[in-house]
């Protein structure tokens, strides 16, 4: 097959048969996860919900009559408690999910270890109706991004929503009769996230050292460092950590007996899962809906297209399509399924869009380019607000004031951090702290200028208590006390970023040899792109430049002359700042008949500032196959909004915090910076 690394055709396209084998830390806050949860919650509440029924999002199992789901409804579910299989088994889990492992095989395109497998862990929201259901039309599987991001957690997090989105907006119990829902045109969505191989609950799970703790403490050990261009040691100093890193985890690696997953991890390999899971899930869907249709009503109704019994011969292996929405990242998982099996594509919603070829020349130039175009936005926006809402906008309220203001802030952490005092113990503020919160401020506006506004006043002033006590997993180790005798529980382990590294670098050119100096001409070029970002994201090359493990196998391309089953939306913001307009156009020109949707947002992916219209076209294609014409720019005052709609609008933003509340307590605020993937 034309751009493979090697040829194994016909092993890459036909699902396969499995047998079992027996993070420097990202710039991922808490806060991430909280503003997907309002954004989406917001729009599920105010816009969309409106002709959904009220209690949609807890009735999940109802219309599943059938007995091959373990209905065991406990929200302290572990994942120990399910065994892989090669065939979709599901539980009930964590009070309102489905849960599964599906066993893959670990190498389709090599032959390599023929008995050995991967367990691929995955949550679904079940669709609103059965699998009988003629308006039911499979899952829609969703990727956070990363690489590294976690399926799983974001199917817990935001999957009603994402599903609010895709389904229908008709009330699936409004129609009664099964002539009614036959000739319905309403479709109703599983959501499948899925922890992709080497990350998360997906096992084995790619690592380098040989505990937690270790890899914990080498963590706070390289982040005290602080970020490229914090001090004139900087560089060097972290270059050689990220180096004797790198080449410790290849000879852990050659110390092993058998497989390492790291050298099985790339897209590619992430695209044939996918595949597989589409075929596996057909499977499972023809087998559930012979299940759940009675033999007496083929007998009583032989032949009426009310009560035929659906055959499992129903499932024809290799027909499956895949529908698909990722963010980030996940776009180029998209791209790179579309690109190696077009065959197999049916709707694909690719949202913030990775350039495939800087992807893969580690380059990242387009990547940031529009980074400075959001930065210079806060500066607007404080001015615009007035001092009311921005301190920093007193004495002078000018844009060019306010940034001269805030680089001051910057500076004078550069050689002094803030001391921080408190009862839980010391800690500092520095220059690399504040600019990693700038650079995280960028992905969501809307949500996060207004608290920076705050928090660059407070340490203006001295105060810095809270955001240290927010970066203390990133500061201080913390375990439990030996005696038990600890007055507040431990903090969870900062997560690896091996799974994202070896992705990262496995998918890209082998740059291994690159040497320092070629490297700090680089990390120049990148700073002077967007001196708010070039230092954090050129970090991503000297990751990679430090890492001397290469996947057996990736895809390298073609990304054009593409000719999907199906057209392909591509969603880009006029000021992103990690995958700028330009991508999702460019990207799109590589695949036929495919169509960019724009929005004339700041921030990154359509979930920094959702809105109607944007969601309609979403909707609207999942639903119908429509597109959007070509030019067609989505605003924040689309959608028509009058006064009541507005009112709405801050009702569930009020509702949205009490779910927030619910989630923090269900799913720990820790968890969702260790799940959530926001690398790319």
């Amino acid at each position: 097959m034309k751009g493979f690394s090697n040829t194994h055709e016909t092993s890459a396209l036909s699902p396969g048969k499995s047998t079992p084998i027996t993070t420097q830390r990202g710039f991922r806050p808490v806060v991430f996860v909280l503003i997907l949860l309002v954004n989406f919650y917001i729009i599920y509440l105010s816009v969309l919900g409106s002709s959904a029924p009220e209690d949609s999002l807890d009735r999940l199992f109802e219309d599943d009559p059938g007995n091959t789901i373990q209905k065991d409804k406990d929200e302290n579910f572990k994942w120990s408690s399910i065994k892989a299989s090669e065939h979709l088994i599901f539980a009930s889990c964590f009070g309102e999910f489905e849960c599964a492992k599906l066993k893959l095989p670990l190498d389709y395109f090599n032959g390599t270890y023929p008995d050995r497998s991967i367990s691929l862990a995955l949550v679904k929201v079940p669709a609103k109706v059965p699998v009988t259901d003629p308006r039911y039309a499979g899952p829609v599987l969703v990727n956070p991004g990363g690489p590294g991001g976690s399926g799983t957690f974001l199917a817990k997090v935001i999957g009603k929503q994402l599903q609010t989105v895709v389904d229908s907006a008709e009330n699936p119990n409004s129609m009664v009769t099964w002539a009614e829902k036959n000739t319905s045109s309403a479709k109703y969505f599983d959501i499948i996230g899925f922890d992709p191989r080497g990350v998360g609950e997906t096992q084995p799970v790619a690592t380098c050292m040989q505990d937690d703790p270790s890899n914990w403490s080498w963590m706070l050990r390289e982040d005290s460092e602080g970020i490229l261009g914090s001090s004139d040691a900087a560089l060097g100093r972290l270059w050689s950590m990220n180096h004797a890193f790198g080449v410790s985890c290849l000879k852990a690696m050659e110390r092993e007996d058998g497989p390492d997953i790291k050298q099985y991890l790339s897209t590619a390999y992430v695209a044939r899962d996918m595949l597989e899971l589409i075929e596996k899930h057909a499977e499972y869907v023809a087998k559930r809906s012979t299940e759940m249709v009675p033999e007496k009503s083929v007998r009583n109704g032989r032949g009426t297209a009310h009560c035929t019994r659906p055959s499992a011969s129903a499932y024809t292996p290799g027909e499956a399509k895949l529908q698909f929405w990722g963010f980030s990242y996940g776009t180029f998982i998209g791209s790179t399924f579309a690109a190696m099996f077009p065959s197999r594509v049916g709707r694909l919603v690719l949202d913030g869009v990775v350039d495939s070829d800087e992807y893969l020349q580690h380059l990242g130039n387009n990547s940031i380019q529009d980074a400075e175009k959001v930065m210079k936005s806060f500066y607007t926006y404080c001015a615009r607000v007035g001092f009311l809402g921005c301190r920093l906008a007193h004495p002078d309220p000018s844009p060019s004031a306010i940034e001269a203001r805030v680089q001051g802030i910057l500076q004078s952490l550069y050689h002094n951090p803030l001391p921080v005092s408190s009862s839980n113990g010391p800690d500092i503020v520095t220059f690399s702290d504040l600019k990693k919160e700038m650079f995280r401020a960028l992905y969501f506006p809307g949500e996060s200028f207004a608290p920076l506004t705050q928090l660059l006043w407070k340490l203006e002033t001295g105060n810095g208590t809270e955001f240290a006590q927010n970066l203390r997993p990133y500061h201080v180790y913390s375990c439990p006390l030996p005696n038990g005798n600890s007055s507040t529980p431990p903090t969870p382990p900062v997560p690896s970023q091996v799974p994202m590294t070896a992705i990262l670098c496995s998918d890209g050119d082998n740059i291994s040899n690159t040497s320092i100096s070629t490297f700090s001409q680089r990390l120049a070029h990148l700073q002077s792109i967007s001196p708010t970002s070039g230092a954090i994201w050129a970090m991503h090359t000297l990751k990679c430049a430090s890492w001397p493990i290469r996947a057996k196998y990736r895809y390298r391309g073609p990304f054009t002359g593409i000719k999907p089953a199906n057209p392909i939306l591509w969603i880009g913001n006029t000021a992103d700042p990690v995958t700028p307009l330009a991508n999702a156009r460019k990207m799109s020109k590589g695949f036929e008949r495919s169509r960019v949707l724009v929005e004339d947002v700041s921030g990154h992916c359509s979930i920094s500032s959702p809105g109607a219209c944007t969601w309609a076209y979403v909707r609207g294609y999942f639903q119908w196959g429509r597109l959007p014409e070509e030019g067609t720019v989505c605003t924040m005052e689309d959608g028509e909004m009058g006064a009541e709609e507005v009112e709405k609008i801050k009702s569930a933003k009020q509702k949205a915090g009490r779910y927030l509340r619910e989630n923090l307590e269900f799913f720990g605020v820790a968890e969702a910076p260790r799940r959530m993937g926001l690398g790319l």
